[in-house]
């Protein structure tokens, strides 16, 4: 009797939660746990994350939701990386951290100091691609400043690791994501209107000038305009970045943009490795 081949997988997600909070300013953990669960999740990677190690009910009841999606989600291990105040971003994950680093970057005292989540995790892809992980969220205002703190970071990021897997929100555009007519309606035209700054693509420009492969373009090569959409704004700022070869036989099967369903600001990227062999 033959059974059916089990093939080696990690499951990833990234996903900016909005502090906890839906689009009507209401605690979001449970919707976010109904829509998470059924993906099968290995590793989370969040952005917008309230938590504290202070006790319960010292500090607000958001602070404490992300160790509650850990429960409910049952990704046990947890890694943090504190901004400001009890937020950053984080990582939960279904297998044990094997390390865990937080690195900064404060590149004007007028804006908030950036942090990125870099982690190594007991599982077979990690060790079999000699990967690491980076978990990140650039300015939400300046795009020079983004650019400033991914330069930085860069500087963060092991180049002798065989692979490397960066993502979060970088607040930042790919021109090409966007037909003329749709690029002009709602993002030049809508940023005038705001006086918001002006539309740029320095920073997905300089992954790419960096070695960076953009995971989820390279699995959708078509899609287009409302197709590509990741936050309230009609734009893609949501990333998943590679940079290096996948090695023994790993491969990704799927990366898919998916609705949040109004649980947050944000829609998530999920990834999924796959080894066949």
């Amino acid at each position: 009797m033959s059974l059916d081949k089990v093939m080696p997988q990690l499951r990833i997600v990234t996903l900016n939660v909005h502090f906890f909070t839906d689009i009507n300013e209401q605690s979001n953990v449970h919707q976010l746990v109904r829509l998470l669960k059924p993906m099968s999740i290995d590793i989370l990677a969040l952005q917008e994350v309230l938590h504290t190690n202070r006790d319960a009910h010292v500090a607000p009841e958001r602070h404490y939701h992300l160790k509650l999606l850990s429960d409910l989600l049952e990704l046990p291990y947890i890694a943090f990386c504190e901004t400001v105040f009890e937020f950053g971003n984080a990582l939960l994950s279904k297998f044990p951290l094997k390390h865990s680093t937080n690195y900064y970057a404060d590149v004007d005292k007028n804006l908030y100091k950036r942090g990125m989540l870099a982690v190594q995790i007991e599982h077979e892809f990690f060790r079999e691609n000699n990967a690491t992980f980076y978990v990140t969220h650039l300015d939400q205002i300046y795009e020079q400043a983004r650019l400033q703190q991914i330069q930085l970071f860069e500087k963060f990021i092991d180049q002798n690791d065989s692979l490397q897997l960066v993502m979060g929100d970088m607040n930042s555009l790919t021109f090409s994501d966007y037909s003329n007519d749709y690029f002009h309606s709602y993002i030049d035209d809508i940023r005038q209107k705001n006086n918001w700054e002006r539309p740029y693509e320095l920073v997905t420009q300089q992954m790419k000038v960096n070695g960076y492969t953009d995971c989820w373009r390279e699995m959708n090569s078509e899609a287009i305009d409302d197709q590509v959409v990741t936050c309230i704004y009609r734009t893609r700022i949501d990333y998943i970045w590679k940079r290096g070869e996948l090695k023994n036989q790993w491969k990704i099967n799927e990366c898919r943009i998916f609705s949040s369903a109004n649980a947050t600001d944000h829609n998530g990227v999920l990834i999924c490795f796959l080894n066949d062999r």
